[in-house]
């Protein structure tokens, strides 16, 4: 579970570290942080869809990525990743870097500003899904963009762009 007295780093438009801050603070300001957004498929390129707690403060009960999570302060994207693999879904796996976007969307009335550091990662063994989420299915690649198509109000908007950018550098 994540410290809300945690810091993270405090970055501009242009994703340059210009301070730090807790993650409470970050978001009644509305500055920018970095986050890691993390897609996890299997040997039959089924993607691992989570679904996140209905006690979560931001997006709560929606349908989301494999693992997200904040960039601690002064931590890597690569090592946020693997430790929010290992806080979310109990697991392990080789990542491979896509790219960073930035990320910005009200959730309800919090407006929420993320660069987005995006990995892909193989996993073939088990899972067991952290306190954070309440779901987990493993949906055929080929099948993802049809049901986020249909479902899309029930997806967080990080998704929705994350998603995008993975799918066209897979193409």
């Amino acid at each position: 579970m994540i410290d809300e007295e945690e810091y993270v780093d405090i970055v501009d438009e242009n994703d340059k570290i210009i301070g730090k801050d807790i993650k409470e603070n970050k978001i009644k300001k509305k500055l920018i942080s970095r986050n890691v957004v993390v897609f996890v498929v299997d040997k039959n390129k089924n993607l691992f869809i989570t679904k996140r707690s209905p006690h979560k403060k931001t997006c709560p009960n929606m349908y989301d990525v494999s693992a997200v999570g904040n960039i601690k302060s002064g931590e890597s994207p690569e090592n946020a990743a693997k430790r929010e693999l290992k806080e979310e879904l109990n697991i392990q796996c080789d990542l491979e870097f896509f790219g960073k976007l930035l990320n910005e969307f009200y959730d309800g009335d919090l407006f929420l500003r993320y660069y987005s550091y995006i990995f892909l990662g193989i996993h073939h063994g088990d899972v067991k899904l952290g306190t954070e989420l309440t779901e987990l299915h493993k949906i055929p690649w080929k099948d993802v963009q049809s049901l986020v198509n249909n479902n899309k109000d029930k997806f967080t908007p990080g998704f929705l762009k994350d998603f995008e950018l993975v799918e066209r550098h897979l193409k």
